[in-house]
């Protein structure tokens, strides 16, 4: 499920920072958002948002401080820019958007982004596929885990009672299995947690999240609960 959640975050923020840009000669407001609302009717769009020409001077005056060209920069006409995001990550129809858009009334030109953008989908793509084949392995591993965990049970069940049927005392029987009974759920537990740890170190939180310390506690709670309701089950 953690895999899962965090795998789809990182979708979440590969899809957005996919996006088309368009060039327009506009300078007024209400034209600009009349441009916008236009560009957000196209099937596919998901949001635009425009950028006029002093927020694109403000943009690039952090990447230029240190550089005397911003002044021959502000003396050149800067054209307004539009950022479409599109809905899905579907190469084709980001071309059908870029197309549609290019021969709007208004749009000077479009960026798509070209080769390094295709690259994106296609990571995208390949990534989106890899999350659900792990995804399924660790499901499998999970339901495989449950299964020898219930045998496993259902035979430590079968000791319980052969030892109670022969008057040995319940504390006995507790003290001597529970460090069976619960070693094996712990232990797989942290060994998940350091695989998950390790992977979310190794790209330092760029597509795995971590448990919170009050979310491991929890998770160890929930690990114990099915060897704790064994126990008292067969006390």
């Amino acid at each position: 499920m953690l895999f899962r959640s965090s795998s789809g975050n990182y979708f979440e923020k590969l899809k957005n920072s996919i996006f088309l840009t368009a060039y327009s000669d506009e300078r007024k407001t209400e034209e600009l958002t009349a441009l916008k609302n236009k560009i957000e009717e196209i099937s596919g769009v998901k949001n635009a948002a425009v950028l006029t020409e002093n927020e694109v001077l403000e943009a690039m005056e952090g990447a230029l401080a240190k550089k005397d060209i911003l002044l021959s920069i502000k003396s050149v006409e800067i054209p307004s820019l539009i950022k479409i995001y599109p809905g899905s990550l579907n190469y084709e129809n980001f071309g059908r958007i870029a197309s549609l858009i290019e021969n709007m009334h208004g749009i000077k030109a479009v960026d798509s982004g070209g080769n390094a953008v295709k690259k994106l989908f296609v990571f995208a793509s390949d990534f989106q596929k890899a999350g659900r084949f792990i995804t399924a392995l660790l499901l499998l591993s999970a339901f495989g885990a449950a299964l020898g965990a219930s045998s496993s049970m259902k035979y430590l069940s079968e000791k319980f009672r052969f030892l109670s049927e022969r008057a040995v005392p319940t504390g006995d029987i507790l003290l001597k299995y529970a460090s069976e009974l619960f070693l094996i759920p712990l232990a797989s537990l942290i060994i998940s947690m350091l695989i998950l740890l390790a992977f979310y170190q190794t790209n330092r939180g760029g597509i795995m999240f971590f448990l919170t310390p009050g979310e491991i506690l929890l998770m160890l709670a929930l690990s114990s609960l099915p060897s704790a309701s064994r126990l008292v089950k067969s006390a």
